[in-house]
């Protein structure tokens, strides 16, 4: 199978199980808003956010390791996953041992066992569905994510609109849906083959340790870049704030769902074809196609950020879509780091991915301590947005020294002011600002006219070959 076949199978398999996941979640959006104050959901993204922050530190970032040395050919997948499992019962153990001090925590003080909950299935999922991806079983995959995630929505709806739990009925259903998950990845993939119950192989763990952990200080400075501003919210405003923060990030997160599909099938061709002739001219094509549906979905989320907040934002949760375009601006450039990090772990050069993840934390904080007092949660979307355009600008800059991927830089440029451009018409709501910024769209397409031509051409022309 081409590399490019071998990437387009597994974007069809990772979009069925993704989308169809992400959409039924969205969809949840408007029972929340409907059953759950401000505060409560702000508690709900605060205890999400504090299981990311927790899972680089606890596991070593072995998750990583394991997908990099996985898809090594000299490397053993049996002892490799038993590493994984091993670090991962481990960091489960510790964080229920310190499940008490997250009480200290603000907005968590009632929440402390429910937190380890979701740590705990969250982190197994994450190893399990790595591995699967290592080992070429992408369809299961996506039927335990589809079926994890029914499971989680048909709780949800049972336990908060039925039963009235509010905060607990949320939980439960995100621990049993994924402890269900779990389950079936470990039987249905007969995981418990891969499981070496001999001596460990320190000299390959000394090597996946030796890559993930230069990895943990990004993971974290990456979480702090894009999650530390619940926390400013929390103190200089309120829970309920962050509550309206959350509501309002569901809706990039579509844009975010666009990325986590490209990644998850991205990650394996990209260390597969690293090294392969042609390496920068396959890259710089994937780019290529990757940024245009990334600029086509942010300008789709922005135009209609209003019409889209009176389908999923309930009573006091609609002011939240005011928020709304300067956060798909932030996930746009998220999503443009996103790939140029792939550069950096393929070719496993992983020091600079830490330093621009400085780099654009320090940015955040800065201007979340700035913004925050004076615009509320305008001020963290805005924060959000400088950050991730500072990484996004660090990484291309510095990239090149790897390997160089080739963009038409005045398209480049043009796109990302049309796009700036139409933030300000749609979050400041000028008079005839739909107009207007449905306009501005033409615009930005009529200037990527040509690349969609041309790709589309290669298109044809691989098609026609292939009939040949």
């Amino acid at each position: 199978m081409s590399k490019y076949k071998y990437l387009i199978k597994n974007l069809g398999l990772f979009t069925l199980s993704s989308v169809s996941t992400k959409l039924i979640t969205f969809f949840l959006l408007p029972l929340y808003t409907y059953y759950l104050t401000t505060e409560e959901y702000g508690t709900t993204d605060l205890v999400n956010t504090t299981v990311q922050l927790f899972f680089p530190i606890l596991t070593l970032s072995i998750i990583e390791a394991v997908l990099r040395f996985a898809l090594d050919r000299n490397e053993n997948k049996k002892n490799v996953f038993s590493i994984g499992l091993c670090i991962t019962v481990f960091s489960s153990l510790i964080m229920l041992s310190i499940s008490p001090l997250l009480g200290f925590i603000p907005g968590l003080e009632n929440c402390k066992l429910f937190l380890c909950g979701v740590y705990i299935v969250t982190a197994f999922n994450s190893l399990f569905s790595t591995f699967a991806r290592t080992i070429d079983q992408v369809k299961i995959i996506a039927v335990a994510s589809i079926i994890s995630t029914l499971i989680t929505c048909g709780l949800n709806i049972l336990l908060i609109s039925y039963f009235h739990l509010g905060l607990d009925g949320y939980f439960w259903s995100l621990i049993f849906g994924n402890l269900i998950g779990c389950i079936l990845y470990f039987i249905w993939g007969r995981y418990y083959r891969y499981i070496s119950y001999r001596h460990v192989d320190k000299a390959l763990l000394k090597r996946m340790l030796l890559y993930c952990i230069p990895m943990i200080p990004n993971a974290l400075f990456w979480w702090a870049n894009s999650s530390i501003n619940r926390y400013f919210l929390t103190a200089m405003v309120s829970v309920s704030a962050v509550g309206l923060f959350a509501a309002a990030s569901k809706v990039p997160s579509m844009l975010n769902m666009i990325t986590s599909i490209f990644q998850q099938a991205w990650s394996v061709s990209a260390i597969q074809e690293y090294q392969s002739e042609g390496s920068s001219k396959f890259f710089s094509r994937i780019y290529e196609v990757y940024h245009l549906c990334i600029l086509a979905a942010s300008c789709f989320l922005i135009l209609f950020s209003k019409w889209i907040g009176l389908l999923l934002f309930q009573k006091e949760f609609y002011e939240a879509w005011i928020f709304v375009p300067w956060l798909v601006l932030g996930f746009y450039y998220s999503a443009l780091n996103t790939f140029y990090g792939t550069i950096y772990t393929a070719s496993k050069k992983t020091k600079f991915l830490f330093t621009t993840t400085i780099l654009g934390t320090i940015i955040g904080v800065i201007f979340n301590l700035i913004l925050i007092p004076f615009w509320s949660v305008t001020g963290a979307s805005i924060a959000t947005c400088i950050s991730h355009f500072v990484v996004w600008i660090a990484r291309v800059m510095d990239s090149k020294k790897i390997l160089r991927v080739y963009v038409d830089q005045k398209r480049m440029v043009s796109s990302q002011i049309g796009l700036f451009i139409l933030v300000l018409l749609i979050s400041q709501q000028i008079s005839y600002s739909f107009y207007l910024g449905f306009a501005l769209c033409i615009v930005i397409a009529v200037i990527n006219m040509r690349s969609v031509i041309s790709l589309g051409r290669l298109v044809i022309k691989r098609f026609r070959g292939k009939a040949a």
